[in-house]
């Protein structure tokens, strides 16, 4: 199934933003933050190639609640805004069940 185009732009969004702080992290010589980055990440280009609610689901509960366990507050503010706008998509299509 096709990503929705609203969401879509969400996702690339956020790609760019962590790709960008892994960059910087990098040339900081922080391994260790561009793992958790990297981690954060690496499911997202086969969530916008092959996308599902399942999946967007698991983003939003697991891989991105893993992501701000690992992150202090100042460590994840960059990404609140794209969050706050993926944040309707995930809650106005939520599956009863699904990861309860």
């Amino acid at each position: 199934m096709d990503c929705p185009p609203q969401v879509a732009e969400i996702l690339v969004a956020i790609l760019q933003t962590g790709l960008l702080r892994i960059r910087a992290l990098g040339w900081s010589n922080d391994s260790r933050r561009c793992a958790i980055e990297a981690d954060h990440l690496h499911n997202l280009p086969f969530l916008l190639t092959d996308y599902s609610l399942d999946r967007l689901q698991y983003y939003w509960e697991v891989e991105r609640a893993e992501f701000l366990r690992q992150s202090a507050k100042e460590e994840v503010t960059t990404f609140e805004p794209h969050w706050k706008r993926l944040e309707s998509f995930v809650v106005n299509e939520r599956i009863p069940g699904l990861l309860a």
